[in-house]
Parts: structure tokens; sequence; C-alpha cells
């Protein structure tokens, strides 16, 4: 334990002991840094802030539906599609050589291609998504060495109107996309919907065809209606066979009643054999055309039955398939004819007050404490040195052959330059 006191009050006897050199030392690298710090190109941020977008309905109306699915707990909730987007929209080369060519930056960071401007101008851009949603864009511009006002000012209003014309570009080219996508859509959606037309219009005609062909207009009541007379006709018939069975009975072949009693049974018959097959069913109009029956031929029910189903069945889904298109239709219109800005901004960039780099206090202390580190250490070294030429010459000479080695070989390396 007295060692180890003896140890640190000889560590704090050292420092002590060149206190003088430490502190001007800690003066001397304070001041240098500061007087470094004044001449060093001053630094300017701007920051703008920007709404998360909108996720407008696509084309076809999937948007509200998946918006509804409960999506969050698997990753999918909090920052949108359309977020990520403007981030790539602001990252994008095309946005960066627009902006560099609007305040002409290849000649400000002194390069001879656009490929380093580019580069250098990503370095000078931060785009963060905050907590909220919202996204941040700070952009920075540098004065040269030792600015006066001027050159400050000019990098102030750099700062802010490079911030507020990404946001411009965001906008232009994000309007652009969204024209071109909804142009495609429209495009896509006006085929579909003329293919529509056509098939409706020839699905219509094959029904009309079909109507004139089997007299067919309203497959349903005319069955109905056929049955019953059907029905009727065949309960006639049975009461006429009573009828002539019991005249036969009673009087003779040739009596007058009982002939005219078989006389009607083979007209009910005929009728009803008519409507089971249709023929001579057809009526004609004026002209000698065949015109639309009223009667269906019940042989006919099923096959006819199931070929105007699925004629009017194919109706209908043309129909239907034109209701969803033509909303569709009219709205991809609209889109590709919508002008309006689809970048909302919150916070639009200002001129900057304070510079953003050098922090001069940061550097300042960092050097201060940087030197005493360094000083204490060369006079711990110097003392040390120093005690092992008094008490250890072997040790001694070994760190002066090392020592001196490295003289020679930093000579040998200056007279190369």
């Amino acid at each position: 334990m007295e060692g180890t006191k003896s140890n640190i009050i000889d560590y704090f006897s050292v420092v002590v002991k060149w206190r003088k050199l430490i502190f001007v030392n800690f003066i001397v690298v304070c001041i240098i840094t500061a007087i470094i710090s004044l001449i060093l190109p001053k630094t300017f941020s701007a920051n703008s802030t920007i709404l998360p977008p909108t996720n407008e309905a696509d084309a076809f109306g999937l948007s509200s539906l998946i918006g509804n699915l409960p999506l969050g707990p698997l990753g999918f909730g909090g920052v949108s599609e359309e977020t990520y987007t403007f981030m790539a929209i602001l990252h994008s080369r095309t946005v960066m050589e627009a902006i560099a060519e609007k305040f002409d930056l290849m000649q400000r960071y002194d390069y001879e291609n656009m490929e380093y401007t580019v580069k250098e101008l990503r370095q000078n851009v931060i785009i963060e998504i905050n907590e909220d949603g919202t996204i941040t864009l700070s952009s920075m511009a540098s004065t040269k060495f030792l600015p006066d006002d001027e050159e400050e000012n000019e990098a102030r209003t750099l700062a802010r109107d490079m911030a507020n014309a990404f946001i411009e570009e965001l906008d232009r080219v994000n309007t652009r996309l969204k024209t071109e996508k909804a142009h495609n859509n429209r495009v896509f959606i006006e085929k579909r919907y003329e293919q529509n037309i056509n098939d409706l219009k020839n699905a219509e005609e094959e029904l009309k065809t079909f109507q004139k062909t089997h007299g067919v207009i309203a497959l349903p009541q005319q069955t109905a209606i056929t049955i019953e007379t059907a029905a009727e006709i065949n309960a006639n018939i049975i009461a006429k066979e009573v009828e002539v069975s019991v005249l036969s009975g009673y009087v003779s072949e040739s009596h007058s009643e009982l002939t005219r009693a078989k006389s009607e049974l083979t007209e009910l018959r005929k009728k009803f054999n008519e409507m089971k097959t249709g023929r001579n069913g057809d009526i004609l109009n004026n002209n000698g055309t065949q015109n639309t029956r009223l009667f269906i031929p019940l042989n006919d029910v099923p096959d006819l039955g199931l070929k105007y189903i699925r004629r009017y069945r194919e109706v209908s889904l043309q129909q239907k398939i034109l209701e969803f298109l033509l909303p569709q239709y009219e709205q991809a219109k609209i889109q590709e004819a919508k002008d309006t800005p689809t970048v909302q901004v919150l916070d639009k960039a200002v001129t900057p007050v304070k510079r953003k780099k050098p922090k001069r206090a940061i550097m300042v202390l960092l050097a201060g404490l940087l030197s005493i580190v360094f000083s204490v250490t060369g006079v711990f070294f110097v003392e040390y040195i120093r005690y092992l030429e008094e008490n250890r010459q072997e040790d001694y000479r070994k760190v002066e052959n090392i020592l001196q080695s490295f003289r020679s070989d930093l000579r040998k390396l200056l007279r190369r330059k």
C-alpha cells in the first residue's frame, strides 16, 4: 500500500514539475484550434418537412380492401409504400442531377464531371423518416476557407433554396410517374372496356337471334303458360274420352253426337301433340315470316332452357363487367388529366441562422483535452528516459539506439522527398 501511495505521489509530482509546460501546451493548442475553427469553411443546414403521402386508390380499387386488413402486427403498418417511394425519388440520380444543374454545383464543388458532383451532393443531403411518418430533408451548403459575411449569406441562401428545390423536384417527378401510371392504366382499361362493349353487343345479338329462331321471349313465363295450357287440354281430353265412352254405350257409331264428340277428341289430341312437338304451332306474320310463338313445345323446354340460360348468362356477365369497368375507366381518365401537387409541405425550408459546422466549442474542448493527454504522456516519457540514464545505463543505451534508428529512418525519408 505504501508503495502504491509512493507511486501516485511520484506521478503527481511529475505533473506538478511540468505543470507550466502542460498549461502552456493546453493554452497554445486551444488558441490554435480556435484560430483554425475560424478559418475552416462554415457549413449551414436548412430543413424542409413534408407530410406522409396518402395512398390513393389504385386503378382497380384494391387499396381500400388492403387497407382494411389487420397487417400492423406483421410489420406492414407505420410507414406506407408511398413514403418509401418518396425516399427513392429523393435519393434518385434524376433528382440529384436536376439539383446539381439548377445550382451549378459542378463548378461550386470544383468537379469536372457529374458523377463526382452527385456523389458530393449526396453527402450534403440527409433524408430521414420521422416517428410520426413525416419526411425531413436537410440540405447543407459550405463556404470557402476564411469566409466573409457575403459568402456566409450565400451559403445560407443556397442551403435553403436547395432544400426547397428538392421538394419541388420530388413533386415534379412523382407527378410524372403518377401520370405515366395513370396513362398506362387508362389505356389498359380502355382496351378492356372496348372489348367488353363488343362482347356485350355480340352476346345481345346472339340472344336476340336465339329468341327469334325459337320464339323465346321470357322462357320461365312461357314455359309456365305452356304447362298450364297443356294440363287444361289434357283434362279436356280425359273428359272428352269419358263422354265418347259413355255415348258409345247407348248410341250407334253413326250417331251425330258420338261423331261430334270423337271429332272434338281428335282435335284436342292434335292440339296437345302440337304443344308437345311444336309442329304447326307457329304463327305467321302478314309477310309470311315466322313470328314468336306464345307456347314453347314441351319436348324442347329442357334443351331450349339450357341454351337460353347460357346466352342470358353471357349477357348478364358482360353487363356486370361493364358496370365495373365504366367507373374505373372514368376514374383513370381523371387521374391521367389531374395536375395537382402530390407533395404536401409541412415546414418549408427557411434561411438558417446558426452554422451546423464547425462546432468551435467542441473542437477547442477536445483539442485541449488531447493536449493534456499528450503533454502528460510526453513528460512521463522524458522523466522515464532521465531515470534510465541515471540508474539503468544499459536500458538507456537500448532506448537511445531505438530512438537513433527512428531518427535515421526519418532523415532518409525526408531526403527522398
